[in-house]
């Protein structure tokens, strides 16, 4: 397993294990001094990038916004690895669904289980097109099957003749601020997947609702049989177990949305009431997650379980991975291009799910873990009997030293070798306990660097108070003035300022009065935001909301500078070599502030540096002899 660090945090009174305490960071770079160490070989990278990088804590449920019933309190505990999709929930033990308690945004909120394109599609940094069907199986059936629960309204291309079809055969498009389709083969890669941007505004089809209409045309996705190649025709149902996308509303002026987009976000709501309280940023990886749910009064005693499914898109092995799931051609008049020849395909080893069986009940503190995966949903035949069903591990990967965070390591092993935890805080734990302190002196500013100000901003306040420490800050942003605590839940959970859309990390551990500076990110140009802090206690109590607002400016693009070191000791911004010390800075230097700063720095005096050995072949051969070795090392901390 990857080398860990701990940072502590505050705990409730009681008899807790150490392995709930605190919360677990990874060094993603193979160590502080390895990162270190190349921070200070900031002079050899390439010229400025082509355009500014674009990127999306966790969000809360309904119950945590209100006054805290007599059920107690569920603290879950686990680490995820990078850009794994999630979803949590509770069931009782004969399985019937009781309640979702967190699902990440690309499902909640930017609707990739149920948007237009065929299922099959191929995917890509920021692919707009694909409904994944299989992005969280399990939980979407579990849920489906809760008594009185409803279908969401499946949403499809709005007149293309094709579900496969990725460029546009009519006017239907408006700009996209978070999705795009980039026109660089080598940049939708998946090895590109968190070292590019969306290098130029992008406009797609948001789509429509599918008719009663469109099912008496038998209308249909290209879908093409794994075991043949054979391609056919896939009816699609009218009805889906995914919410569409709530994070657009319609075009005016010269665009083309269709009238439903407007009517996409209440769909959600009014099928899935509690969505926007349940919706979470995807969690850094590496960073463990201690996620607060109270539960309900009428739950009663008794036995339940706490369930995460887990899903990563091109999580191969030898038994699912791109040559036995490879992009989809069949049939062949209904792919165009830029489905087959852009992007990769996204059908590794399918989604994971982990339950802890849960006792509620009784005055202790008790602790509960899930040490092993409970199965897998197993296949990719979406059509297949049964499909959302639990199988066993038998062709997934369980391997967290020679595969780290591939399979059933998508939860990470953590203290004892469990991969969930779940403490239950009885009532009478939190029944005095008094809800934590307002924050204070909040602002929000633009982010110093112009080249990152569109999308990221400044965020300070000063640390609010309580008897038994913060457990969390909630962080908010929303483009509608947020006044209360239902505007507050509606708005979205704030994001870091990286390349990755995840989280926004903030310290808890600062004391009552001192300043918290964070940066922010995940936002849009020429934008006005407000933003909202409040604070969070460990028996899910919650302060007072502060509000303020920032607008970011117009996007500044960079160009790629032929005069920087590198591309001066190799002769070509194009070079293999400089490709991949170009990475290096995107994934790992620029995702975090003293990396900017050096970069920043670097900027300030490489093309002095490059003017000088541009010229000498003998001082271009010194230099290239010079960064060999730190291009071999970069390479290999890629792989």
């Amino acid at each position: 397993m990857e080398k860990r660090q701990e940072i502590g945090r505050g705990y409730i009174v009681g008899s807790a294990p150490p392995r709930y305490a605190g919360r677990t960071v990874r060094n993603r770079c193979g160590g502080n001094a390895i990162a270190f160490a190349f921070l200070m070989w900031a002079i050899v990278l390439p010229g400025a990038p082509g355009s500014a990088q674009e990127g999306p804590q966790d969000g809360q449920s309904a119950e945590e916004d209100a006054p805290l019933t007599t059920g107690g309190v569920l603290e879950i505990s686990f680490t995820p690895t990078e850009r794994a999709q999630l979803a949590l929930w509770v069931e009782r033990a004969d399985g019937e669904f009781l309640a979702t308690v967190r699902l990440t945004e690309s499902v909640a909120y930017r609707g990739i289980g149920n948007r237009p394109g065929a299922s099959q599609m191929n995917s890509g940094f920021r692919w707009p097109y694909g409904r994944r069907e299989g992005v969280l199986p399990v939980w979407a059936h579990r849920r489906a099957s809760a008594p009185g629960a409803r279908h969401f309204r499946t949403v499809i291309f709005q007149d293309r003749v094709s579900e496969g079809l990725a460029s546009r055969t009519s006017s239907d498009f408006s700009r996209d601020d978070y999705y795009c389709l980039s026109f660089d083969r080598t940049r939708s890669r998946q090895d590109a997947l968190d070292a590019v941007s969306c290098a130029s505004v992008f406009s797609s089809d948001k789509g429509r609702f599918m008719t009663d209409g469109d099912v008496q045309a038998s209308y249909a996705e290209p879908y093409q049989d794994v075991s043949t190649g054979a391609g056919r025709m896939r009816p699609l149902l009218p009805h889906s177990l995914y919410p569409p996308r709530r994070d657009v509303i319609p075009c005016e002026g010269a665009c083309f949305d269709h009238s439903d987009v407007a009517l996409f976000a209440s769909h959600a709501r009014e099928v899935m009431p509690d969505i926007d309280a349940v919706t979470m940023a995807t969690p850094v990886g590496g960073i463990a997650q201690h996620i607060l749910f109270p539960v309900p009064a009428d739950w009663g005693d008794g036995e339940v379980r706490v369930c995460v499914e887990a899903n990563v898109e091109g999580d191969y092995n030898p038994a699912f991975n791109a040559e036995l799931y490879p992009t989809p051609l069949m049939p062949i008049d209904k792919w165009d291009t830029w489905a087959t020849g852009y992007g990769y395909p996204y059908r590794g080893q399918p989604s994971v799910v982990y339950c802890a069986d849960v006792t509620l009940g009784g005055d202790e503190l008790a602790s509960f873990a899930a040490l092993e995966p409970e199965g897998t949903v197993g296949t990719w035949d979406v059509e297949g009997d049964g499909y959302g069903t639990l199988l066993p591990m038998d062709q997934m990967t369980d391997d967290p030293v020679g595969a780290p965070g591939s399979g059933a390591d998508r939860l990470h092993l953590m203290g004892d070798g469990y991969r969930v935890g779940v403490t239950v805080k009885p009532p009478v734990s939190c029944m005095e306990d008094p809800p934590p302190g307002a924050v204070a002196n909040l602002s929000v500013g633009n982010h110093h660097d112009e080249l990152q100000a569109h999308q990221f901003a400044q965020l300070q306040f000063e640390a609010a108070d309580d008897d038994r420490g913060i457990f969390r800050y909630d962080v908010r942003v929303s483009t509608e003035p947020i006044t209360d605590d239902t505007s507050f839940m509606a708005a979205q959970p704030a994001k870091g300022a990286t390349v990755e859309a995840e989280e926004l990390l903030v310290p808890t551990d600062a004391p009552a009065g001192s300043m918290i500076k964070v940066e922010m990110g995940g936002l849009v140009q020429e934008t006005h935001y407000y933003v909202a802090v409040r604070a969070m206690d460990e028996c899910a109590g919650v302060g007072p909301i502060a509000v303020s607002e920032v607008t970011t400016s117009e996007r500044i693009f960079a160009t790629v500078t032929p005069c920087f070191v590198a591309t001066a000791a190799w002769g070509s911004p194009m070079a293999e070599e400089i490709g991949s010390l170009r990475r290096f800075r995107d994934r790992h230097l620029l995702t975090h502030p003293i990396g900017r700063g050096l970069v920043s720095a670097y900027y300030s005096v490489g093309p002095a540096l490059a003017d000088g050995i541009a010229g000498d072949d003998t001082l271009r051969s010194l230099a290239r002899t010079m960064l060999r070795p730190v291009v071999a090392l970069v390479r290999w901390l890629e792989d």
